[in-house]
């Protein structure tokens, strides 16, 4: 009797290695579905119990590319496309544990996507759309062409950063941290934000959205931005704040300066900024500077609240009582990285 011919599409069969997935598979596949690309120190420090084993966690991570749930692809770096890099490109994350040598591999910094089992896995449990699984599927064969990579991978290592800067301490917790796709089904699609979070530090929870720059933009398209932000969730206006990731630290002053011009002197919203430089080299320091109206110089740069909601919308002085629970939206602690503002 012969034998029937099957039509082997993919050399894998997918439906049994998803049934052979842990529950550290699971929540790998669903971070990476969420944010669209993740590095493997990142996934080492949110997923797997020693995050400074990077070269265990690669082991796994292999396994599931074998399997065609993950792509494994070289890390491209973290500088914004269309800025040249820098010294920071190919340095470890910043406010992660340092890795220690591995066994096995060859010390190479990876980036993992998820693959054609990963998309049909991710659509069948309904963590992506139709639309959404279809691109991720269609983007695993080219991963590296998948749009804003670089800042998706920037501000992957910041709320990791955080996460790795609260575990064991109880009055500390990434409460929320949702990818561009749920941030933009919040408003239908109105606003496209980069990220949101929420940052629990005591007795206060702050949420957050993340826009960032792109060179190829003008500062009033930032403007733009914010007012549009602002327009669709005014519920949220008051205790939400809006933080912007500019290119470089030039980029960021000239918004402080330009800010009241073009706003033709507005109520300043609860607005701060940062560059990707400070981004990378201090993500869970004092790296925010709020928008005042004033020379951004003269702005003291601040960390993510952690006393109490904002009563008043708007940034006053971070100097004012600098031991006592603050009433704003950002922490008045005077720790803050050297030679900050250094072009």
């Amino acid at each position: 009797m012969a034998r029937a011919r099957v039509d082997r599409a993919h050399p894998v069969n997918v439906l049994a290695a998803i049934e052979r997935l842990t529950e550290t598979d699971l929540q790998v596949l669903r971070l990476v579905a969420e944010h669209e690309v993740m590095s493997t120190e990142q996934l080492a420090a949110l997923c797997f119990a020693n995050p400074a084993r990077v070269a265990d966690a690669v082991v796994r991570l292999d396994y599931l590319a074998t399997r065609a749930m993950l792509v494994k692809f070289g890390h491209p770096g973290t500088h914004p496309a269309g800025v040249p890099a820098d010294d920071l490109s190919n340095r470890a994350p910043a406010g992660l544990p340092t890795p220690v040598p591995g066994r096995w591999g060859d010390g190479r910094r990876w980036s993992w996507s998820l693959g054609q089992g990963g998309a049909y896995w991710a659509g069948v449990e309904r963590i992506l759309n139709s639309d959404r699984w279809v691109d991720a599927w269609s983007r695993s064969f080219v991963p590296l062409a998948r749009p804003h990579l670089r800042r998706r991978l920037a501000l992957g290592d910041f709320f990791t950063a955080l996460h790795h800067r609260a575990v064991g301490r109880q009055y500390a917790r990434l409460d929320q941290w949702w990818g561009p796709a749920r941030c933009a089904d919040t408003s239908g699609g109105k606003t496209r934000p980069d990220a949101h979070g929420r940052w629990r530090y005591g007795t206060a929870t702050v949420p957050f959205w993340i826009y960032s720059d792109s060179v190829r933009q003008p500062t009033r398209t930032l403007i733009t931005t914010v007012e549009r932000h602002l327009n669709t969730h005014p519920a949220t206006a008051e205790s939400d704040v809006i933080l912007l990731v500019m290119v470089n630290d030039h980029r960021e002053r000239a918004l402080h300066r330009r800010w009241p011009e073009l706003t033709e002197g507005a109520a300043l919203p609860p607005v701060a900024t940062t560059s990707y430089r400070k981004l990378r080299l201090w993500p869970a320091e004092g790296i925010w500077r709020p928008l005042t109206g004033r020379d951004a110089l003269s702005v003291p740069l601040h960390r993510l609240a952690r006393h109490t909601a904002p009563h008043d919308p708007r940034f006053g002085d971070p100097g004012a009582f600098p031991d006592r629970p603050s009433a704003l939206p950002m922490d008045l602690g005077t720790t803050r990285p050297r030679d900050v503002d250094t072009p």
